[in-house]
């Protein structure tokens, strides 16, 4: 299902760490337990982003981790990447998903409500994420703050799954699952923390939790 590999997305941050150091980071990450990378590189070039989405693919297709790019479908295309997260101003989803095929995963940045219905006419993608719920440092331009009670709203319209991302951390990823995200994308939650092991060990048992709190809550008002 492809829920199980949103529950945990690692959003991709090497800033200037050469890549046989980040690729220690990755491997501790992976130990920890997320389930997919999203390459997220900003300051880099389509040369540097296409080497290490290449180095990505050898470290995760071994682990059988989906690993997805943002933005660049050429380079997705390319390497032959598991899929590719678009914002609302890059490709529409319908051209990635003909220029991908259909066994890739696609997803699509939500920032508005008319954007979200938009969303729910296609069905040429395969998850959503809900941008941003909290402030984040890492993405100053949102235009929406969501918080948990924006978040709530929109998995309840979604006709596709939601994740969630936008300053999600150890603290508050509880109530974000149980307002109904299928899974979060982080940054600093792990790239910040002195074990990142440790860091997304916490981030995908809480998660776990949450998901399994939430279908014992539906079995039992089903019963009632």
């Amino acid at each position: 299902m492809i829920e199980d590999h949103l529950k945990l997305c690692l959003v991709t941050n090497t800033q200037t760490t050469p890549f046989f150091l980040y690729k220690k980071f990755i491997l501790q990450a992976i130990e920890g337990g997320i389930t997919s990378v999203q390459l997220r590189e900003k300051s880099k070039n389509l040369t540097q982003i296409r080497d290490i989405a290449l180095e990505l693919k050898g470290i995760l297709s071994h682990y059988k981790i989906p690993l997805i790019i943002n933005d660049y479908i050429e380079i997705a295309k390319e390497i032959d990447a598991d899929g590719i997260h678009l914002g609302q101003s890059d490709l529409a989803p319908s051209d990635a998903r003909q220029l991908l095929g259909p066994n890739k995963i696609i997803g699509l940045s939500i920032e508005s409500f008319e954007e979200l219905e938009i969303a729910n006419q296609l069905t040429c993608i395969d998850y959503i994420a809900a941008s941003a719920v909290f402030p984040s440092k890492n993405k100053s331009n949102c235009k929406t703050i969501w918080e948990l009670s924006g978040l709530q709203k929109i998995t309840q319209k979604s006709k596709h799954p939601v994740i969630a991302i936008g300053g999600i951390n150890d603290c508050n990823i509880q109530h974000v699952i149980e307002s109904g995200a299928c899974g979060v994308a982080v940054i600093d939650a792990i790239h910040c923390h002195h074990n990142p092991k440790e860091a997304a060990s916490h981030l995908i048992k809480k998660i776990n939790q949450s998901i399994e709190r939430k279908k014992h809550v539906s079995k039992t008002e089903r019963k009632n």
